[in-house]
């Protein structure tokens, strides 16, 4: 019998608790309008099952296809070998999660991923991706996560929220609250992209890896992270976005975003998620598009751009 489903996943900010999170420190963070869509096809029946998968750009354009065995997970072909590889190991995953889902197939099954940002954006092709493999094979999305990507976690919640959360996952007790998030001066929170080499994410992810873990820095981190996500007016949540800034440039010994390229600003800017690219959150200031297009940065969304509302 020929069935379609789609699916879809929302895309991710952290707006803080940064690193702190992977600690068990509270977070919180924002799903985006902007995600990934999956569509799979399952079509004419076959002794010998075939996977073929095709992924999307925001452009239109394929970006990746690769065609897979199903009895036997092996890649018969592919356009990027890596990363047909890491496909398959998701794949792997979700088989030992539901053994059933490809052992038992008796069609070929044709997926089609879409993603609706640009893919260095760092909105969460990997979560989303996570989330709507753990959908269709009808796995838990953070056991799938955590014998893959092994993220807090935070990302993978996103995709299936559509409102804030505050975010914890402490001594393997996982929470996922959804907030109400929609301040008078949303109107005044912007996001811009940085145009970053991952590089430099890496080498500060890296280096947090390896410090030791500070109790008392990590619920600094979640008692701020709630504030924020409570802040009633621009004034206060701008003092807190500052305050937790200096506190994570201080366990990282890694300079704030604001010192590296943007010290003549007024207004408060924040790092989202790892150090180092992606994106930023800004608060306004008269002339603040000119001031960034100025410097480079051109990809400016409002909070209403970004954010999904309900």
């Amino acid at each position: 019998m020929l069935q379609l489903i789609k699916l879809h996943a929302n895309g991710k900010l952290l707006i803080s608790g940064e690193y702190a999170v992977l600690d068990g420190a509270i977070a919180f963070a924002i799903p985006t309008k902007r995600g990934q869509s999956l569509e799979v096809n399952f079509e004419e029946a076959n002794p010998n099952p075939v996977l073929i998968w095709e992924a999307y750009l925001v452009d239109g354009s394929l970006w990746f296809s690769a065609e897979y065995e199903l009895k036997t997970l092996t890649i018969l072909k592919s356009s990027d070998a890596k990363f047909a590889s890491k496909l398959l190991e998701i794949f792997k995953a979700t088989s030992t999660l539901n053994p059933k889902f490809f052992q038992e197939q008796t069609q070929n099954i044709h997926c089609k991923t879409q993603l609706e940002f640009p893919k260095e954006w760092g909105l969460g092709s990997s979560s989303t991706l996570i989330y709507l493999l753990a959908k269709l094979t009808e796995v838990n999305e953070f056991e799938l996560n955590k014998l893959t990507f092994k993220t807090s976690g935070y990302d993978v919640a996103c995709a299936g929220e559509n409102t804030p959360i505050i975010y914890q996952n402490y001594l393997h007790e996982r929470r996922v609250e959804p907030i109400n998030f929609s301040p008078e001066f949303k109107e005044k929170l912007h996001f811009v992209y940085l145009n970053q080499k991952q590089d430099t994410q890496k080498n500060v992810a890296a280096n947090y890896r390896d410090l030791p873990k500070d109790v008392e820095w990590i619920n600094a981190v979640s008692e701020i992270s709630y504030q924020i996500s409570k802040a009633e007016n621009l004034e206060e949540f701008e003092k807190l976005l500052n305050k937790h800034e200096d506190l994570i440039a201080s366990k990282l010994d890694f300079p704030k975003v604001k010192d590296l390229y943007f010290s003549d600003y007024e207004g408060a800017i924040k790092s989202l998620g790892a150090w180092g690219g992606d994106f930023v959150l800004v608060t306004e200031r008269e002339g603040f598009k000119e001031y960034f297009q100025s410097k480079g940065f051109t990809s400016i969304l409002s909070f209403n751009e970004m954010i999904i509302q309900k």
